[in-house]
């Protein structure tokens, strides 16, 4: 059955810790509430294409005799379980106005789930210009094969050489081409692939994952200047082994800071992503969405050359109220940002909570340009930021790497030359624990990466708990065209361009830069609030804001009201959250309340709930204010 088995303590290590391979089930488990005018079956081994498939007595036989039936609003459509069916299942501008609220249900039939093959097919599902679509109970998979003729001719997809387990397109080739109300519920999907096996890696030979170099998605829902997408509910959906992406949503239009944004209210649960070739999810120019109790394995995973090898287990780009809660992201694996969950820029209002975050390469925090009140909350992160240029197993492993893992980003980088914000973000009561036991084998540079572009930074009663101090930003200082060029970090800015007759401008025609410490206008200006955080490396003797810190943070780091002392963790060198449950009382109970930053115009600092959080990362009632994520002595609940 193509691989689809259950497997509950293997897994793919980080370090000494294994991660585990999602469990998948076979159950029918959707109970319909809608009334169908036509059921259709289909059995791939007892059913033949001249019956007319409206009972089990008389099943359709292939996908092809099901193609010619014109399906309509009121169909049901299910196939054989626990048997193979080859091919596609296409569902294209069907008139929302003929729905009259009739649904299109595609699920299995006779106690078991089953396995629709569309290998050598451009999708497993084909939703486009159509609404109120069921689909469930079903195992998809496309790994490789010939291509069609039928995949050749489609002349109305924009990334030609693609493979999708379900693709969902809005696009302008009818007048209503608005898609609302999807739900995809129960549904395992595996192996899917554009290519036949290569010998060759076509890991990260480039930078651009929509380059047309032809990949295989999970679930892939897309605006192409339709009309939009709207209400989608994916529900205990199991994305394994695809060469892309696991599940993403991609808008439409120019992001300049006006709505709307054009797919609304896309609602994720309890979905598992596992060894996707990119990221484990991504979301693009999304409204008032979100992800929750999901958990994403190994993104960008490179097991196969076919894979991409490159990927954050999610991020997002252009989104607008967007909350993430009590998720697990783990084992990130890749060049450049490669977290286990990130916020590009151009978002407003993304919050990260509740979430697990252990093994990601690339980090932990990182919130880049023209973002505006983006958060990370309540958050625990284990031995994230693992991935070092001069870890020779890392080294000979990746080949190149990029840039060393980061515990905490925030800088302003966007697609323009220079950097701009973020703006008004609130980083605040994380756990954060990298232990070199922990971290084995690898060493961690713990590095910290805080631009100066930024306006409005709280960080305040986070725990750092680490072995050594951390580093300062990895990107260079540069001059262009009589200014500072793109990346300015750590408190430092560029004062002009370095003077000699060795200086040469690099590939972008700039030049290193000569920098100086910030002044205190231009400190002010960034609107940096950083106090009340937990430090293992502390010193108690110190006299002043640098030097409390001086043996954790980099030079030029401070800390308003630095903390030291031990928390009392559980279980320091575990990999689970409640290994890090304190036990000290009298130094977690120490937080203070978060400040609404000056800079901040809104009413509500962090849009999902406000500034007061009233629950922990357990759900435990939090009395008055904490350092990191976990009351002292929880219960998990």
């Amino acid at each position: 059955m193509h691989g689809f088995l259950t497997v509950k303590a293997q897994g793919i290590s980080s370090g000494s810790y294994k991660f585990k391979v999602p469990e998948v089930n076979n159950a029918i488990k959707y109970v319909s509430k809608e009334e169908y005018k036509r059921t259709i079956f289909v059995d791939a081994v007892k059913g033949t294409d001249t019956n007319d498939g409206l009972s089990t007595d008389r099943p359709i036989r292939t996908l092809d005799k099901l193609a010619k039936m014109q399906l309509v609003f009121g169909d049901e459509i299910l196939l054989k379980g626990g048997q193979v069916h080859e091919g596609t299942i296409e569902l294209t501008n069907l008139n929302v106005e003929m729905s009259k609220g009739r649904k299109i249900h595609i699920g299995s039939y006779g106690g078991a789930k089953a396995t629709l093959d569309f290998k050598g097919y451009p999708a497993g599902i084909w939703i486009q210009n159509t609404s109120d679509v069921i689909v469930s109970d079903l195992k998809l998979t496309g790994n490789g094969g010939p291509d069609t003729k039928t995949f050749m001719s489609r002349k109305d997809e924009k990334n030609k050489g693609q493979r999708y387990a379900v693709r969902i397109l809005s696009n302008n080739s009818i007048e209503q081409s608005l898609v609302k109300n999807i739900i995809i519920f129960n549904v395992d999907i595996q192996d899917v692939f554009l290519l036949n096996p290569v010998k060759e890696s076509r890991a990260c030979n480039q930078w651009d994952m929509n380059d047309g170099a032809g990949w295989g998605w999970g679930v892939f829902g897309e605006v192409l200047k339709g009309n939009g997408i709207r209400n989608v509910d994916i529900k205990y959906v199991t994305v394994r082994n695809v060469s892309q992406m696991g599940i993403r949503f991609k808008g439409s239009g120019k992001i300049d800071g006006s709505l709307p944004r054009n797919v609304d209210n896309v609602h994720i649960e309890n979905c598992t992503v596992y060894q996707s070739g990119g990221p484990g999810m991504q979301f693009n120019k999304c409204n008032n969405s979100y992800m929750k109790h999901c958990r994403i394995t190994e993104s960008g995973n490179r097991n196969d050359h076919r894979k991409w090898g490159r990927g954050s287990g999610m991020w997002t780009w252009g989104c607008v109220n967007f909350l993430l809660e009590y998720n697990v992201f783990e084992g990130a694996q890749g060049i450049a940002d490669c977290c286990g969950a990130h916020i590009d820029f151009n978002c407003r209002n993304v919050v990260i909570q509740y979430c697990l975050s252990r093994y990601n390469c690339g980090g932990f925090i990182e919130i880049l340009g023209l973002n505006y009140n983006c958060s990370y909350r309540f958050n625990v992160s284990i031995n994230d930021g693992w991935r070092n240029m001069k870890d020779k197993p890392t080294q000979d492993f990746w080949g190149k790497v990029g840039t060393p893992g980061c515990l905490v980003t925030v800088n302003g980088h966007n697609h323009d030359k220079r950097y701009y914000g973020p703006y008004q973000s609130y980083i605040y009561n994380n756990t954060i624990i990298c232990t070199e036991e922990g971290n084995a084998p690898y060493e961690n540079p713990f590095v910290f990466n805080i631009a100066t572009s930024n306006r409005g930074l709280v960080m305040m009663n986070n725990i750092f708990w680490f072995a050594k101090r951390a580093d300062a930003g990895w990107s260079m200082h540069r001059w262009k065209d009589g200014e500072d060029y793109d990346a300015a970090y750590d408190f430092r800015i560029s004062s002009g361009r370095k003077k000699g007759n060795n200086v040469k401008a690099d590939a972008r025609g700039s030049y290193p830069a000569e920098v100086r410490p910030m002044n205190e206008k231009e400190l002010a200006r960034m609107g940096l609030v950083m106090k009340n955080n937990l430090y293992k490396l502390y010193d108690p003797a110190g006299t002043d804001k640098f030097t409390k810190v001086a043996k954790a943070l980099p030079e030029g780091y401070w800390d308003e009201n630095a903390l030291g002392g031990d928390p009392g963790f559980a279980n320091v060198n575990g990999s689970e959250a409640e290994d890090m449950i304190p036990s000290n009382a009298g130094l977690i109970n120490k937080g203070m309340a978060i400040p609404h930053l000056e800079s901040d115009t809104t009413s509500y600092g962090v849009y999902f709930g406000g500034l007061k959080v009233l629950r922990d990362f357990f759900g435990n009632k939090i009395k008055g204010n904490i350092v990191g994520a976990i009351v002292p002595n929880a219960q998990k609940k």
